[in-house]
Protein backbone atom coordinates (compact mmCIF):
# COMPACT_ATOMS: atom_id res chain seq x y z
CA UNK A 1 0.00 0.00 0.00
CA UNK A 2 1.42 3.38 -0.91
CA UNK A 3 -0.24 6.80 -0.04
CA UNK A 4 0.21 9.91 -2.56
CA UNK A 5 0.91 13.58 -0.99
CA UNK A 6 -0.01 15.55 -4.00
CA UNK A 7 0.65 19.00 -2.57
CA UNK A 8 4.32 17.25 -2.91
CA UNK A 9 3.88 15.49 -5.68
CA UNK A 10 5.46 12.31 -3.50
CA UNK A 11 4.73 9.46 -2.65
CA UNK A 12 4.50 7.10 1.42
CA UNK A 13 6.04 4.48 0.05
CA UNK A 14 5.86 1.74 3.04
CA UNK A 15 8.02 -1.08 2.20
CA UNK A 16 8.05 -1.00 -1.55
CA UNK A 17 10.83 1.35 -1.39
CA UNK A 18 13.10 1.59 0.94
CA UNK A 19 15.77 4.64 2.20
CA UNK A 20 18.34 1.60 2.30
CA UNK A 21 18.59 -1.63 0.98
CA UNK A 22 16.34 -3.63 -0.83
CA UNK A 23 12.50 -4.72 0.32
CA UNK A 24 11.17 -8.14 1.09
CA UNK A 25 8.50 -9.70 -0.92
CA UNK A 26 6.21 -12.92 -1.50
CA UNK A 27 5.47 -12.06 -5.14
CA UNK A 28 8.56 -10.78 -7.26
CA UNK A 29 5.81 -10.42 -9.91
CA UNK A 30 3.28 -8.64 -7.98
CA UNK A 31 6.25 -6.47 -6.66
CA UNK A 32 7.70 -5.71 -10.28
CA UNK A 33 4.07 -4.80 -11.04
CA UNK A 34 3.55 -2.70 -8.10
CA UNK A 35 6.92 -0.76 -8.66
CA UNK A 36 5.63 -0.16 -12.41
CA UNK A 37 2.10 1.18 -11.18
CA UNK A 38 4.12 3.63 -8.52
CA UNK A 39 6.31 5.04 -11.20
CA UNK A 40 2.92 6.70 -12.61
CA UNK A 41 1.82 8.12 -9.47
CA UNK A 42 4.29 10.67 -8.87
CA UNK A 43 7.74 12.12 -10.34
CA UNK A 44 8.98 13.95 -6.60
CA UNK A 45 10.00 12.49 -3.45
CA UNK A 46 9.46 8.59 -2.13
CA UNK A 47 9.04 8.73 1.84
CA UNK A 48 10.07 5.37 2.32
CA UNK A 49 8.91 3.19 5.58
CA UNK A 50 12.03 2.66 6.72
CA UNK A 51 15.41 4.72 5.94
CA UNK A 52 15.84 8.56 4.75
CA UNK A 53 13.70 10.53 2.40
CA UNK A 54 14.65 9.60 -1.46
CA UNK A 55 14.86 12.93 -3.36
CA UNK A 56 13.82 11.11 -6.45
CA UNK A 57 11.68 8.18 -6.05
CA UNK A 58 11.30 7.61 -9.94
CA UNK A 59 14.70 7.38 -10.24
CA UNK A 60 14.69 5.23 -7.12
CA UNK A 61 12.33 3.00 -8.54
CA UNK A 62 13.97 2.53 -11.49
CA UNK A 63 16.95 1.14 -9.93
CA UNK A 64 14.97 -1.22 -8.11
CA UNK A 65 13.84 -2.80 -10.92
CA UNK A 66 16.94 -2.77 -12.84
CA UNK A 67 18.36 -4.27 -9.77
CA UNK A 68 15.73 -7.13 -9.54
CA UNK A 69 16.73 -7.53 -13.40
CA UNK A 70 20.48 -8.17 -13.24
CA UNK A 71 19.51 -10.71 -10.46
CA UNK A 72 16.88 -12.48 -12.63
CA UNK A 73 19.72 -12.31 -15.89
CA UNK A 74 22.72 -13.69 -12.94
CA UNK A 75 20.11 -16.48 -12.23
CA UNK A 76 19.73 -17.55 -15.69
CA UNK A 77 23.33 -17.24 -16.67
CA UNK A 78 23.97 -19.79 -13.55
CA UNK A 79 21.59 -21.98 -14.55
CA UNK A 80 22.14 -22.31 -18.43
CA UNK A 81 26.48 -22.05 -17.80
CA UNK A 82 26.73 -22.80 -14.20
CA UNK A 83 28.79 -19.31 -13.58
CA UNK A 84 28.50 -15.80 -13.77
CA UNK A 85 31.18 -16.05 -16.60
CA UNK A 86 29.88 -13.79 -19.82
CA UNK A 87 28.39 -15.78 -22.25
CA UNK A 88 31.16 -14.64 -24.68
CA UNK A 89 33.80 -16.67 -23.07
CA UNK A 90 31.96 -19.74 -22.86
CA UNK A 91 31.13 -22.29 -25.62
CA UNK A 92 28.13 -22.23 -27.25
CA UNK A 93 26.46 -25.45 -25.55
CA UNK A 94 25.40 -24.75 -22.03
CA UNK A 95 27.67 -26.02 -18.74
CA UNK A 96 30.40 -26.29 -21.35
CA UNK A 97 28.10 -29.72 -23.28
CA UNK A 98 27.65 -31.01 -19.79
CA UNK A 99 23.80 -32.04 -18.63
CA UNK A 100 22.08 -29.41 -17.43
CA UNK A 101 22.08 -29.67 -13.30
CA UNK A 102 18.89 -29.43 -11.41
CA UNK A 103 19.95 -26.34 -8.53
CA UNK A 104 18.65 -25.30 -5.03
CA UNK A 105 18.13 -21.67 -4.72
CA UNK A 106 20.84 -22.01 -2.00
CA UNK A 107 23.49 -23.63 -4.72
CA UNK A 108 22.41 -20.61 -6.90
CA UNK A 109 22.95 -17.82 -4.27
CA UNK A 110 26.65 -19.46 -3.54
CA UNK A 111 27.55 -18.06 -7.12
CA UNK A 112 26.12 -15.45 -7.55
CA UNK A 113 26.42 -14.00 -4.05
CA UNK A 114 30.08 -15.25 -4.03
CA UNK A 115 31.32 -12.20 -2.97
CA UNK A 116 28.84 -11.75 -0.39
CA UNK A 117 29.19 -12.73 3.72
CA UNK A 118 27.60 -16.45 4.24
CA UNK A 119 25.37 -14.70 6.71
CA UNK A 120 23.79 -12.97 4.16
CA UNK A 121 23.17 -16.32 2.24
CA UNK A 122 19.60 -16.85 3.71
CA UNK A 123 17.76 -14.31 3.31
CA UNK A 124 19.39 -13.99 -0.19
CA UNK A 125 18.12 -17.72 -0.95
CA UNK A 126 14.52 -16.31 -1.02
CA UNK A 127 14.73 -13.65 -3.52
CA UNK A 128 16.34 -16.28 -5.44
CA UNK A 129 13.58 -18.63 -5.00
CA UNK A 130 11.01 -15.55 -5.70
CA UNK A 131 12.88 -15.22 -9.23
CA UNK A 132 12.41 -18.56 -9.70
CA UNK A 133 9.23 -19.01 -9.02
CA UNK A 134 8.58 -15.91 -11.91
CA UNK A 135 10.91 -17.89 -13.72
CA UNK A 136 8.78 -21.18 -13.66
CA UNK A 137 5.39 -19.25 -14.35
CA UNK A 138 6.97 -17.53 -17.72
CA UNK A 139 8.50 -20.97 -18.44
CA UNK A 140 11.74 -20.14 -18.58
CA UNK A 141 12.79 -22.57 -15.96
CA UNK A 142 11.45 -26.43 -14.58
CA UNK A 143 11.11 -27.57 -11.28
CA UNK A 144 11.22 -31.00 -9.82
CA UNK A 145 11.76 -32.48 -6.20
CA UNK A 146 15.37 -34.15 -5.16
CA UNK A 147 15.84 -35.38 -1.15
CA UNK A 148 13.00 -33.27 0.02
CA UNK A 149 14.48 -29.97 -1.63
CA UNK A 150 12.80 -27.84 -4.81
CA UNK A 151 15.38 -28.09 -7.87
CA UNK A 152 15.19 -26.04 -10.44
CA UNK A 153 16.45 -26.06 -14.32
CA UNK A 154 16.47 -23.86 -17.30
CA UNK A 155 14.61 -24.60 -20.47
CA UNK A 156 16.07 -24.34 -23.48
Amino acid sequence: MVFRLCEEDALFTGDNILGHGTSVFEDLEVYLSTLEKMKYYFSGRAYPGHGAVIADGNVKITEYIKHRQQREDEVLQVLAYGSLTAERDLPSSPVNGEELRRWTPMELVKVIYRDVPVTLHAPASQGVFQILKKLEKEGKVVTGENDGEDRFMIVL
